[in-house]
């Protein structure tokens, strides 16, 4: 489905549930509106908290295809590493993340290490928590290890704008390459020629074309919301129990 007839389809909807009454919106709106709806299926999509069958993307092989269209791949060298390394931890670096990077699916790298045996082997990145950190970080057996480096999420690099990784190795390996498969940032639904999130329109949904009639119906709960939320509140209730 083309971003027009998902704006046509919006239309149609929310007309009927508004009965007309409603104000209109501008094609910039509708877009912004269906933009807004795509974000919240791709999250609920990924959190499996957030959906009734509680579920990760990667739990079932429909949620895998619905998604499918938004996994990427990045290997990223030391020239990826982020100019802006203070703060790091011992043994740590940290690394740019791609600009349209929103959540990991899978972490390895491929590493240099002074014992031929393992130099250029591929090994586990474990992503952690800074409790957790602080917790193992001298635990022989439970820090990092020449087959598994850790992973912290940090803060933005200020200056470039960028997503980091922070990888923690054992002081002896090194890090050749961090083979990262990730979900990108969903680019924006554009009906018209608007510019959002720095995109110009027209632009199609990138998303499986099952998920469409999806994201239209967010968009028309959001406009719903906006413009009646006595009304959308009570809808949304009644809906929720049902399900």
């Amino acid at each position: 489905m083309t971003a027009q007839e998902m704006r046509d389809e919006f239309l149609i909807l929310y007309d009927k549930i508004t009965n007309f009454d409603a104000p209109g919106y501008t094609d910039e709106e509708i877009s912004r509106l269906l933009t807004k709806a795509q974000e919240r299926v791709v999250l609920t999509k990924i959190n499996p908290l957030s959906n009734k069958y509680k579920t990760g993307f990667e739990r079932t092989e429909k949620l895998r295809k619905d998604l499918s269209e938004l996994v990427k791949t990045a290997e990223l060298t030391s020239s990826d590493l982020s100019s802006n390394q203070e703060g790091v931890l011992t043994n740590g670096q940290f690394y740019d993340l791609p600009s349209d990077f929103l959540f990991a699916v899978g972490e390895y790298a491929i590493i240099t290490h002074p014992d031929s045996c393992y130099n250029g082997t591929e090994v586990i990145i474990k992503p952690v928590v800074t409790d957790e950190y602080n917790v193992n970080r001298r635990n022989p057996f439970k820090k990092p290890y020449q087959e598994v480096i850790w992973r912290l999420d940090v803060s933005k690099d200020i200056p470039s704008g960028s997503f980091r990784h922070e990888l923690i190795g054992d002081g002896v390996l090194g890090i050749n390459r961090y083979k990262l498969r990730y979900i990108k940032y969903p680019s924006p639904i554009i009906s018209d020629t608007s510019t959002i999130d720095g995109v110009t329109g027209p632009q199609d949904s990138e998303l499986n074309r099952i998920l469409h009639r999806q994201i239209i119906d967010e968009a028309v709960k959001l406009a719903s919301g906006i413009t009646d939320p006595e009304t959308y509140q009570i809808k949304s209730i009644t809906r929720d129990g049902a399900e």
